[in-house]
């Protein structure tokens, strides 16, 4: 079962497909245009190797084939990239390794993106999804609350010699 394929199923407006190295000048410049997230966690701009390092970067003990690194579009534009690793810390669990949307994405829109993955996330086996999000994203934090995401964990991570704090929320599907 291709996730792009189901998730496409569940939403009303958009479409989803995967984001691949043929994409990667728009990865860039979409990463480009969100230069407060990436402040969160390194001292300089997001540069051209990093944003296309994502498409295949997994965490530890992950392998490529867990990875699902997505667009969705609508009306032809990059809205939201969607890094997911599947079973991931743990089986039946998803990591949203990033979320990332267009600042031109409404709220509602946005909630409505989120709910359709979990809908797919849930056909396709999952019981829950856990993320991470920056002490310092107020806007995020308010998002992921109000979609019902619990806080479970702080904690610091390092990439390189900067730390970020975040804070773990999760989502157990009912």
């Amino acid at each position: 079962m291709k996730l792009a394929e189901v998730w496409n199923q569940h939403l009303t407006t958009g479409t989803v497909r995967p984001l691949t190295h043929d994409d990667d000048e728009l990865i860039y410049q979409f990463q480009a245009s969100h230069p407060a997230y990436f402040a969160h966690f390194q001292d300089h701009p997001v540069t051209r190797q990093e944003a296309i390092q994502d498409v295949t970067d997994v965490p530890l003990n992950a392998t490529v084939d867990q990875k699902a690194y997505l667009g969705i579009f609508k009306d032809q534009q990059l809205v939201v990239l969607v890094d997911l690793i599947i079973d991931y810390p743990l089986p039946s669990l998803v990591w949203v390794g990033m979320w990332l949307p267009a600042k031109s994405v409404s709220s509602v829109e946005l909630a409505s993106y989120y709910q359709s993955l979990v809908t797919t996330l849930k056909t396709a086996g999952a019981v829950q999804l856990q993320l991470s999000n920056f002490m310092g994203d107020r806007q995020m934090k308010q998002f992921w609350e109000d979609q019902g995401l619990v806080a479970v964990q702080t904690t610091t991570v390092t990439k390189g010699s900067r730390a970020a704090n975040v804070t773990i929320y999760q989502d157990k599907f009912r």
